[in-house]
């Protein structure tokens, strides 16, 4: 595996060579941020001033639209999070870019659309973030049964709600927004919207003090008779066409960010572990082995649920099982790891201690463990009752 993956790397690397040099650069001072980033419950800005804006905003845009060759598929990018990760798996989630606005974008979008949400970003002089917004205070792991709505007024939709626990939702500039047109149609009522933080009406309620993943900043939204044009609904084209199914557009995000979620936690695992050796004995170390392998093998379910994204197939129940099955075994990691080093877990701050807390946010980010679960036995379910 890893030969493999970093034959990948050097080839995104020949292709933007700059890039690659930068990306480097940035994962290299990432140790001495982590600590304050975890602190202060956000990543400092001398990690921005590193890399240029261009570089940074450009994550996570599909290279025909301007994107990175080093984020261009879904394995590149699960790759470099699992780098990131072995050093602090909040810091790859608070990255400028569109991060998970773009998948419903591009799914969704008008080619004029997807052109120009993608142009905000590659075109800013500033590092500008951008944020996806569909989970909600009372909505629990049903995404589907949205309470945030969207009223037409002539040529606007009038937006009010919540949401909740959006990642960099409060330094975001464009937001992707689920709401419901047609409560009673549940998942097929279901519609995105493009809205601006400078939009009337949209206010950052405040960012969590969380217990891990601090740098990622989660934030609590509201609309209040927020309004945009109409043609800020994805899809529209201002006349009756195909069907928009909205929530397909959700569907395409998380597969396409959960392989990159699961690397991270495989790395934030892995560098927990590499601490834990440096602090241990030689007959201590021995535990350890087992547990690098079970994580090295978890990066691999995590890669194939990456590949399979890039080949276009039906990737949800792999990247399920990718994300269900890191963060059950962070948890696992976190355990043994407290239990060898006592210590080190109650010692504020300490590497240990801090993996231990995040580790606790892996299970519940994207889709709780046992939403999760849920949805790798439907898959299940659909395989079996479709090939018997």
């Amino acid at each position: 595996m890893s030969l493999h993956t970093h034959e990948i790397l050097a080839a995104a690397a020949r292709e933007e060579p700059d890039v690659s040099a930068e990306i480097d650069m940035m994962l290299a001072h990432m140790p001495a941020w982590a600590a304050a980033a975890d602190a202060d419950g956000a990543a400092p800005d001398a990690m921005w001033a590193m890399l240029p804006a261009r570089t940074l905003n450009r994550l996570n845009i599909p290279p025909a639209l301007g994107g990175l060759a080093m984020t261009a598929t879904a394995t590149r990018r699960a790759i470099v999070f699992e780098r990131a990760g072995r050093i602090c798996a909040a810091l790859p989630l608070s990255l400028p870019g569109p991060g998970l606005s773009m998948p419903p974008v591009a799914a969704l979008g008008t080619p004029e659309q997807i052109s120009r949400y993608a142009a905000a970003f590659t075109g800013s002089k500033h590092t500008i973030w951008g944020a996806f917004a569909i989970t909600e205070p009372r909505g629990g792991s049903d995404a589907t049964g949205l309470r945030t709505h969207a009223v037409a007024d002539g040529d606007d939709y009038v937006i009010n709600g919540e949401k909740c626990f959006i990642t960099n939702g409060d330094r975001a500039e464009h937001i992707v927004v689920f709401a419901t047109i047609a409560p009673e149609k549940g998942r097929f009522g279901i519609r995105a919207f493009l809205v601006e933080s400078s939009n009337p009406g949209f206010a950052v309620e405040r960012c969590e003090d969380m217990l891990g993943l601090r740098a990622a900043r989660l934030a609590a939204l509201r609309f209040t008779d927020c309004r945009v044009h109409k043609t800020a609904m994805l899809g529209h084209t201002g006349r009756r066409g195909p069907f928009i199914d909205a929530f397909a557009g959700a569907l395409s995000a998380w597969d396409y960010m959960r392989p990159a979620l699961a690397a991270a936690f495989n790395g934030a695992a892995l560098g927990a572990i590499a601490h834990a050796q440096t602090l241990l004995t030689r007959t201590q170390r021995h535990d350890l082995a087992a547990l690098r392998g079970r994580v090295q093998a978890a990066q691999l379910i995590a890669l194939k649920a990456a590949w399979l994204y890039d080949r276009g197939e039906r990737a949800s129940t792999a990247a399920s099982i990718a994300k269900a099955y890191a963060s059950s075994l962070a948890t696992q990691v976190a355990a043994a790891l407290s239990a060898m080093l006592p210590g080190e877990m109650l010692r504020p701050g300490s590497a240990i201690e801090k993996f231990c807390r995040d580790a606790k946010g892996f299970d519940i980010l994207e889709g709780t463990g046992d939403m999760q679960r849920l949805m790798i036995a439907r898959g299940r379910e659909t395989v079996r009752r479709g090939h018997p």
